[in-house]
């Protein structure tokens, strides 16, 4: 079993990258995004888009904490659903996690091919290469309107 991150921040993720599939579904998260030890992350797919959102046991527990204020059906069936849904997958020492098959099915990632790594800061998200160079060009608009907003 791996080790659980505790008093250790996780790291910023942020920026793009493009990594390699190898054997066993397993990818390399890029050297920015590492915990420097053994830990346990959780994937579950994006409703709104067609991606992965990887998070750390903080993230799980920061929605948790977000459903204590739903009412009692909600928060059941939130609680449900996530279970469900969330794999855990172990970030090694090497920084590589294998990507359980169902989300390659699902998903139409490509096997032994290329994948899109993009930063959500307490999360990431990973890409089929088709499907973020889709995203990106139909939301550079949106994009843009957000950074304007923020005065960025």
């Amino acid at each position: 079993m791996s080790a659980q991150l505790q008093n250790s921040s996780a790291p910023r993720f942020t920026g793009e990258f493009c990594h390699k599939v190898e054997g066993r579904n397993r990818i390399t998260i890029p050297s920015d995004w590492r915990f420097g030890e053994e830990i346990d992350l959780f994937m579950i797919a994006k409703s709104l888009k067609k991606c992965i959102s990887v998070m750390t046991q903080a993230e799980v527990d920061r929605l948790m904490a977000q459903a204590e204020n739903l009412d009692p059906a909600d928060r059941s069936d939130f609680r449900d659903m996530l279970g469900s849904s969330l794999r855990r997958v172990t970030l090694d020492k090497a920084g590589r996690i294998s990507i359980p098959d169902e989300f390659f099915d699902q998903l139409g990632l490509p096997k032994a091919k290329e994948v899109w790594f993009t930063g959500s800061i307490d999360t990431f998200n990973i890409w089929s290469v088709t499907d973020f160079e889709e995203f990106k060009a139909q939301d550079k608009v949106r994009r843009e309107e957000l950074k304007r907003k923020l005065g960025i």
